[in-house]
């Protein structure tokens, strides 16, 4: 059930071409179905409304990208180079990837890891399938996207790219929404 039609928009934020493809095909090829199909959260106490039930998932990285491109207007953020604003799009894309695992039955545990997890499937992907060895810049900042939850303290975000995408994702879980 895979619609890479819903991250149209999203992926044309990436202005390097071979960064864009190279998320566009992960997310086509390497991405388990249940991505497409699930809630954001499975208890339902840490996301809103509107990323809840069937396709929350997608809705909230939808939300991610959106509050990752108000954040890059902002002076913070803004002289950002292009490259690493690149960066923060694709990890906004692929950050909750693997929340539930690779398999196609969702996987509970797989929950604490998932950013190092989906950091690691996407660098597999890339090197292995597409030739391509993505930068430290953009493993880490999708490793370090749950901040001060992660449950490595070396995956908390560090440079800006990495702040970015945590607090683009953080303002996404809000309840408020």
């Amino acid at each position: 059930m895979k619609n890479i039609k819903l991250f149209e928009r999203e992926l044309s934020l990436i202005v390097d071409e071979e960064l864009r493809m190279q998320v566009k095909s992960y997310m086509e090829e390497r991405v388990p179905d249940h991505f497409w199909t699930d809630g954001a959260s499975s208890s339902g106490k840490y996301h809103p409304k509107m990323s809840q039930g069937i396709g929350g998932l997608v809705r909230h990285t939808k939300a991610v990208v959106m509050f990752a491109e108000e954040l890059l207007r902002m002076s913070s953020y803004a002289y950002m180079k292009e490259e690493y604003k690149d960066y923060v799009i694709a990890a906004c894309i692929i950050h909750d990837t693997v929340k539930y695992g690779m398999e196609e039955e969702i996987d509970k545990s797989a929950y604490a890891d998932h950013g190092k997890n989906a950091a690691r499937e996407f660098d597999h992907f890339a090197c292995h399938y597409c030739h391509y060895r993505p930068s430290e810049f953009l493993l880490n900042a999708i490793k370090s996207h749950m901040g001060q939850w992660t449950t490595d303290r070396e995956d908390r975000p560090f440079t800006s790219v990495d702040r970015c995408v945590h607090m683009a994702d953080y303002m996404a879980s809000r309840s408020f929404i």
